[in-house]
């Protein structure tokens, strides 16, 4: 349990002890001291699923606790770009011909999002061996759990999973979660944010069988 007070404050030498100038400012520096431990205890750095780590503050305790980057969610753009004349950058193209540009862009994720992703890659309840029921969890956590939160669940029916080879095909049920949700969780999982074995592709579906 963390201290609240102020266990050992900063006094001047005798020699100045009599100094009101000095004390004042030992009065001044303790009573600042006092403030950052109340903070403290008000924002416990590793307990990333409070209320109290948002915005920029979570992403700087994620990385430097539990080396987590705070990625972006990004899609890939394509452009045609044709060559005719003065349309681009000269000697780029040839006159007539095309090219693809591919531009990448992405979002920043919420706070929320975020702290589903952390308790995804560092929960240790399950284990570390992958497995169907592994991952069932996993995915019934992620849903449910808001802001990172670790609830309990009875049963993880709601999600199916099956494989094809190396690859895995998720399929979550209607649920009290949204489907833009389901949406995201396919897009991380493409691109590598949560921790699954690299030697399986993994696709999500809603349960009217579309792919995501």
């Amino acid at each position: 349990m963390m201290h609240t007070t102020l266990l050992a404050p900063a006094t001047p030498y005798q020699q100045f002890s009599d100094d009101a100038d000095i004390i004042a400012f030992f009065e001044a520096y303790n009573a600042l001291m006092q403030e950052i431990i109340f903070w403290m205890v008000g924002h416990p750095m590793a307990l990333y699923i409070g209320p109290a780590l948002t915005g920029n503050l979570l992403s700087y305790c994620a990385l430097c606790l539990y080396g987590q980057f705070r990625y972006r969610i990004s899609y890939v753009e394509l452009r045609s770009v044709t060559g005719a004349i003065d349309t681009t950058t000269i000697n780029r193209l040839s006159v007539d011909e095309t090219v693809i540009d591919k531009r990448y862009i992405g979002n920043s994720i919420s706070d929320d999002l975020f702290k589903r992703i952390l308790t995804w890659n560092f929960y240790k309840g399950d284990g570390l061996n992958f497995s169907i029921p592994w991952l069932k969890r996993r995915i019934m956590r992620f849903l449910t759990g808001d802001d990172g939160h670790a609830w309990r669940f009875n049963s993880t029916d709601p999600v199916s999973v099956r494989l094809e080879g190396r690859k895995v095909i998720i399929t979550p049920d209607t649920g009290p979660w949204s489907h833009d949700l389901v949406i995201i969780l396919s897009r991380i999982l493409t691109n590598g944010i949560l921790n699954v074995p690299p030697m399986f592709t993994f696709m999500v579906k809603t349960s009217k069988s579309t792919a995501l």
